[in-house]
């Protein structure tokens, strides 16, 4: 009755248990790693849209927005694979936590190390939309490991901009001086 009236009830995803963590991985895992032919053509689609639209099943629309746009490309009617540092993978073989926040999102995060970016930590957010579970965020937070940068402001820009205006007040003022004068 309330479907009819447009109020739907809320589905809980507490009957649904914990997402299925190591089958969405794999599902991203196989869009990111498309098979390329030697000048990095996408074989099995032939635009973003399309390719989008796998993404779409998987995770949230601005999600698969940000991956499509991000690591892939058209160019002459054909889709591309960028030549760019692929995301964070999630370890299945690895420690991680999954932290259940409401009865329809979970968080995963996960501590790595990676020989070209250092120490990382990749968090993953699962929500139950429409009906199954998705990525809703996936993020890395690489560790700062190289100490500070050392202070090298000067007050360079500041004392430049002093110098022109005062430039331009004696400007003025000689301007003012010879009108005065005529």
């Amino acid at each position: 009755m309330f479907g009819i009236l447009g109020l739907h009830s809320s589905v809980s995803a507490e009957d649904h248990g914990n997402p299925p963590v190591e089958e969405l991985e794999a599902q991203f895992n196989s869009l990111m790693d498309l098979e390329t032919n030697e000048d990095g053509e996408v074989k099995k689609y032939s635009s973003k849209g399309r390719l989008e639209q796998e993404f779409k099943s998987i995770m949230v629309w601005p999600l698969a927005d940000h991956f499509v746009d991000t690591y892939f490309e058209e160019k002459n009617g054909k889709l591309y694979k960028k030549e760019i540092d692929g995301p964070y993978r999630l370890q299945t073989d690895e420690d991680y936590s999954l932290e259940k926040i409401n009865d329809s999102e979970y968080k995963l995060t996960q501590q790595g190390e990676n020989q070209l970016r250092g120490s990382y930590t990749l968090t993953i957010t699962y929500s139950y939309e429409a009906g199954k579970w998705v990525f809703a965020d996936r993020m890395d937070h690489v560790s700062d490991q190289g100490g500070q940068m050392p202070d090298t402001a000067t007050s360079l820009p500041t004392m430049m901009m002093f110098g022109i205006i005062i430039s331009a007040i004696g400007l003025l003022v000689l301007t003012l001086r010879k009108r005065l004068m005529a």
